[in-house]
């Protein structure tokens, strides 16, 4: 099992370069030309790959569950900046705050 996105960085954080990878451990070379996942730097990233999503994957998703949006924060962002009106963005720090302590 392969986390695509979680591959992505740990593949780029060990220093290789590559076109895009998926979720069987195909790893293409930068000119998404060959497969380079037998090659022995690519072959250690994906033995050492742990699958699990990182933490802040695991919190959005808690967040989206409890009904808040990428989007919804984007606009209540915008309508506080622009408008100075943080009616919306409050809402939401306050079903963030609510999640947050569930997790606490």
């Amino acid at each position: 099992m392969i986390n695509v996105d979680k591959l992505h960085k740990e593949l780029e954080a060990a220093g290789i370069e590559f076109s895009g990878c998926n979720s069987n451990g195909v790893v293409w070379d930068i000119e998404n030309v060959e497969e380079i996942q037998e090659r022995e730097d690519v072959k250690s990233v994906i033995d050492s790959h742990d699958p699990a999503p990182d933490d802040i994957t695991v919190l959005r998703g808690k967040y989206f569950k409890a009904g808040l949006t990428i989007e919804d924060m984007i606009f209540a962002l915008w309508k506080k900046v622009m408008s100075s009106d943080s009616t919306d963005a409050d809402s939401l720090q306050s079903l963030m705050d609510g999640v947050d302590a569930l997790l606490n």
